[in-house]
């Protein structure tokens, strides 16, 4: 009778235990924990910045300086007494598109100018200084034969004004 009752202790006690550490409350236990440890160094991170922050408003109620500094930069304000001039960047000058035309066998035309298909390289490469911020458009007639349509593909591909738009 002894040795039932701790059998039977026993196996609740391995039941209870197994129970305990299958059930899917565990498994949840462990991805809220997760959450809490991501949602703690999320919440370290924006107390930093919100010390950065109070920081800063203090800087500009205390520092007329750091005030006018940050005014000149964000919003452009000048003093009266003052001229602001704005110099447009090589990065936002305008894209401009040249043309280049094959209209028949042995012709091209390369920015409104005759040019020889076997001196396009060249003649790329030096519109390419000219004009650096310049998109090249292709047009190539039907009538000019495959071998040639494809040299000229490629020619344009390896000159410094590819890629270039091909148009059909």
């Amino acid at each position: 009778m002894r040795l039932a009752a701790i059998l039977t202790f026993v196996a609740v006690v391995c039941g209870l235990a197994y129970y305990v550490l299958t059930h899917p409350s565990v498994e949840k236990l462990e991805v809220l924990r997760g959450e809490l440890a991501q949602l703690e160094e999320q919440n370290e991170h924006l107390a930093d910045k919100n010390r950065r922050l109070e920081r800063e408003i203090v800087a500009l109620r205390d520092d007329p300086r750091l005030a006018e500094r940050r005014a000149r930069e964000r919003v452009g304000l000048a003093r009266p007494d003052e001229l602001i001039f704005q110099f447009e960047t090589p990065e936002e000058a305008p894209r401009v598109r040249v043309r280049l035309r094959v209209p028949q066998e042995g012709e091209a035309e390369l920015a409104g100018k005759p040019v020889e298909i076997d001196g396009l390289a060249p003649a790329l490469a030096e519109l390419r200084q000219e004009m650096p911020h310049a998109e090249l458009v292709v047009w190539i007639s039907e009538d000019v034969g495959p071998l040639l349509h494809q040299q000229i593909i490629d020619v344009v591909d390896a000159s410094p004004m590819a890629p270039a738009r091909i148009e059909e």
